[in-house]
This record gives structure tokens, C-alpha cells and sequence, in this order.
């Protein structure tokens, strides 16, 4: 009688075979498009909608070079962040409990921090936005000082109640197209609204504002009492998201099953990872076949960073070129602002039909209460679970609708508070993206790039360009988002 033997998993880091369309033309390579491109659409929301319109309508055009430099330095840093989970099958928020200097595991708990804290922020921010507009669009509540929050707190509350709804999928896949609809409605509006567009390249030619212009200071005194350098901090760090997104983002990849997640022994190898002794380098293997490989997949991060950060600037460049043409110095001079978050941009459909009104009236309910539903109830507790999980054996082992009902409570019930003290609009929105879509963003790079240096094997390591860009990145991303943060609480 012969006994059966079993052969233990391999844990060799070696690369799945490539497909086909990765290495052939750009047809095939728009198929690694996927969780970038859903981010995107997810993200459109106060960066666009408010931020670049007022940026637009305030300094006009000068600020395009901000913008672009700000989806550069996003881009470059979270493309770090995707590329190590391809190439390893590892999330890079593990690697940095194990590798960075200092106690275990401290900063991603760090960066779970900044997120989590940011939370709330958010949830009271877009809430606020919905309270304005569900008095504006309804008219219930006109004159009542207290109507927007009954009106924020409804939508906080029915956020809440999705997270226990099973059939919300055709709700979402309702909102995004109508927000998919309402940026191709912005594109034409740019085309209509005629733009100098000498003037408009001329806003990529770095130059800072010296001072607010006269029709600003004089209508709207409480947004030129801000400092400049905040007041444009705050649009970079809403643009796109932060890290409140990002984090979630990475962990999307884990879906997608490209390079190294595809490996049918990952569970295996990312337990080796764990138990590497310090110094010691990721195994990959160093063949030629292997180096191959691996630079074929790591195409696939590369698409989808390019293609969803394009999209981010386009949407963003749109918005702020009908800020300034419609509403800017020579226009109607009129900001977004508190009081009147969405309100003016409404002129940027009607420009093209009256009727057009009640479609971005809709647009923008989908845009805000869709990005705090999927983010109250899903993409955070994705993001706390990467950052929290290295660290926190509950976090780790839970079931994840545990950590979907934690984060939705924090998220919710945190951003009702937020609601009834009376905080405005641009404050709550404020902190949550200096924090989450400054700060952290440039620590996160700082960190990326020293795991890459100490834990990758040079045959693997980003290249030179990539490493410099990406220091850039985290140095400049820290000191901005360090300064606004001292700015923003009135310390310097």
C-alpha cells in the first residue's frame, strides 16, 4: 500500500505568463484600465464641481499649471503604491509596518489615522453640499436657517440604511452614468463657451498670485481673507482624492489579478513575505524570463495611472476654464462659496439649454450622495482595513461587513456631528483634504520610495526618473500639505 504524498505550494515569486493584449496594441491595453478609471468617476465631486470652478472663477487661468503639477504628483505616488502590490502580490501598507524605522506597523496606523479622522470631514462636507441643494431644488425649508441641516441629516441617515440594502447595484450604476453624462456636458460647454485658449496654455507657465483681485476682496471679503498659498493647497488637495481613496484604490487591485496577484500560490508567498528577516529582499526571482515578465505586467498599473489621471485633469481643466469665462473678473464675477455651493455652476448647462437645469440638478445629487455612498459603506472600510489590518488582529479577521458597519457609523453618525456644530462647507472640506489629499499622499510617497530602495531587488526597483519624481512627489506633497495645515489652524 502506498502512501500519498503531498507537495507544499511553491513559493516562488515568479510571474504569471503575460496576456496577449498587454504586449500588443493600444486596443488590448485598454482593457488595464479598470479601478483607476472607477476612482476617477468616483472622485468627481467637491474637486471639480466646486474647487476648480472656484478656482477658475478667483484666479483665473494662472492656476492650470498647479493643477497639472498636482496629478503628476498624485499619479506618480500612488502608481508607486500599485506597481509594488502587482509586482510583489503584496499591499505596500504591510511592507511598511515591516520595513520602515520605528516600532512595528506604525505607519500605516499612522495613515489609517489621517483617514479615518478625515472621515467624518467628508461625510459632513458633501452633506452639507446636499442640505443646500435639497432647499434649492425642493424649495422646502427657504429662509429657514436650520432646513440644509435637517435636509444633511436625511442624507446622511439614508447613506446609512444602503449599507443594509442588497439590490443597490442598478441605483449606482444609475448615478454614474448620469454623472459620465454630465462631464461629457461640461466638455461641450467648454467647446461653447469659446475660451482664449492662448490664455489657457499660458496657465501651464508656473506663476504663483500675488493678491486677490479688487471684485474679489470687495464681494466676497471672507475669501480673500484666506492666504493664498491655503486657499490653493485646498484645491490640490481636493482634486482627485487622497488617501481616503487611494488606500482603497491599491486594494482594488487585489481583484484584478494582475502579475503577481495572479499567482495561484499567493496566499503562500505573501506569508513569506511576512516572515523575511529584516534586511532581507523580496525573492523575486532574477531570470530573464521572470525580468521579462514582470516589466510586461507592470504596463498594466502604468495604463491605468495614465488614463485615469487624463481624465482627472481634463474634468478638472474644464471646470476651471467655465469658472473663469463664465464666472470670472470679466464675466459675472461671482464664487462658489458656502452659501451658494453649486449654484452659479448651473450656468455652465444652461448655456447650452434652459432645459439643461434640471439634468445637472440631478447630476450633482448623483455625484455627491453616489461618492458618499460607495465611500461610507464600502471603499473606506476598504481603506481601514489595509491600513489597520498589519496591525489589529480584529481588523485582520473580521468578517468585512464588520468593517463596513464601523467605518459606516463613523462616517455617518461622525459627519451628523459635524452638521449640527455649524461648521461650514469649506471647512469640513478643507481639513479632510489637507490631510487626506495632501499630507498623507506626500508621506506615503517618502515611504514608497524607501521600500522600493531597501526591499526591492535593483533588477525590479523603479527606475532612476521614477525614483526622482516620486521623492519630488513626497517632499513636495509634505511641506505643502504641513504648511496649509499650520495655515488652516492659524498658527503661521
Amino acid at each position: 500500500m502506498s502512501e500519498e504524498t503531498h507537495t507544499p505550494p511553491s513559493t516562488e515569486m515568479v510571474m504569471p505568463e503575460v496576456p496577449a493584449n498587454l504586449s500588443s496594441g493600444i486596443g488590448g491595453m485598454f482593457r488595464y484600465m479598470g479601478p483607476g478609471l472607477i476612482m476617477a468617476s468616483a472622485s468627481i465631486g467637491s474637486g471639480e464641481i466646486f474647487f476648480s470652478t472656484r478656482g477658475g472663477a478667483v484666479f483665473g487661468y494662472v492656476l492650470l499649471w498647479t493643477f497639472l503639477g498636482s496629478v503628476i504628483l498624485k499619479g506618480v505616488t500612488v502608481f508607486s503604491g500599485t506597481r509594488y502590490i502587482t509586482l510583489t502580490g503584496e499591499s505596500p501598507f504591510a511592507r511598511f509596518g515591516q520595513i520602515l524605522p520605528g516600532p512595528k506597523n506604525w505607519f500605516p496606523v499612522l495613515l489609517g489615522i489621517f483617514a479615518t479622522v478625515s472621515f467624518p470631514s467628508w461625510a459632513g462636507g458633501f452633506a452639507n453640499f446636499l442640505g443646500q441643494w435639497s432647499v434649492w431644488v425642493f424649495g422646502v425649508g427657504e429662509g429657514n436657517p436650520n432646513a440644509p441641516k435637517l435636509w444633511s441629516t436625511f442624507w446622511l441617515m439614508l447613506v446609512f440604511i444602503t449599507l443594509f440594502l442588497t439590490n443597490y447595484d442598478k441605483v449606482e450604476m444609475f448615478q454614474t452614468g448620469v454623472v459620465v453624462i454630465m462631464v461629457v456636458f461640461v466638455l461641450v460647454a467648454v467647446v461653447v463657451a469659446q475660451p482664449n485658449w492662448g490664455d489657457v496654455f499660458k496657465g501651464l507657465v508656473p506663476t504663483i498670485p500675488s493678491e486677490y483681485a479688487p471684485w474679489v476682496v470687495e464681494n466676497y471679503p471672507d475669501v480673500a481673507a484666506r492666504p493664498i498659498p491655503l486657499e490653493i493647497i485646498v484645491y490640490l488637495g481636493a482634486l482627485g482624492g487622497g488617501t481616503y481613496d487611494y488606500i482603497g484604490y491599491v486594494g482594488m487591485y487585489n481583484e484584478k489579478k494582475w502579475g503577481m496577484l495572479g499567482n495561484p500560490n499567493l496566499e503562500q508567498i505573501r506569508e513569506k513575505l511576512l516572515t523575511l528577516n529584516k534586511g532581507e529582499r523580496a525573492p523575486l526571482i532574477e531570470t530573464e524570463e521572470n525580468i521579462k515578465n514582470t516589466r510586461q505586467w507592470i504596463k498594466a498599473p502604468v495604463i491605468d495611472a495614465l488614463i485615469s489621471y487624463s481624465a482627472v485633469f481634463i474634468f478638472s481643466a474644464a471646470f476651471m476654464i467655465l469658472g473663469n469665462v463664465i464666472l470670472g473678473g470679466d464675466a459675472l464675477q461671482l464664487i462658489p462659496n458656502d452659501n451658494e455651493i453649486m449654484q452659479h455652476q448651473a450656468t455652465f448647462f444652461t448655456m447650452i439649454s434652459p432645459a439643461l437645469l434640471y439634468f445637472y440638478q440631478l447630476a450633482v445629487w448623483a455625484a455627491f450622495f453616489g461618492s458618499m455612498q460607495a465611500s461610507g459603506t464600502m471603499m473606506y472600510a476598504h481603506t481601514f482595513h489595509e491600513c489597520f489590518s498589519p496591525a489589529i488582529r480584529w481588523v485582520k479577521e473580521t468578517n468585512f461587513w464588520n468593517l463596513r458597519l464601523l467605518v459606516a457609523i463613523i462616517y455617518c453618525f461622525g459627519g451628523l456631528i459635524l452638521v449640527w456644530t455649524g461648521l461650514s462647507f469649506t471647512t469640513l472640506v478643507s481639513f479632510g483634504s489637507l490631510i487626506g489629499g495632501v499630507l498623507s499622499i506626500g508621506l506615503w510617497g517618502l515611504a514608497m520610495l524607501y521600500t522600493d530602495i531597501k526591499f526591492i531587488p535593483k533588477q525590479f526597483q523603479m527606475g532612476t526618473l521614477g525614483k526622482v519624481i516620486l521623492g519630488l512627489a513626497g517632499t513636495i506633497m509634505t511641506l505643502m500639505g504641513t504648511v496649509a495645515l499650520l495655515q488652516f489652524f492659524h498658527i503661521i
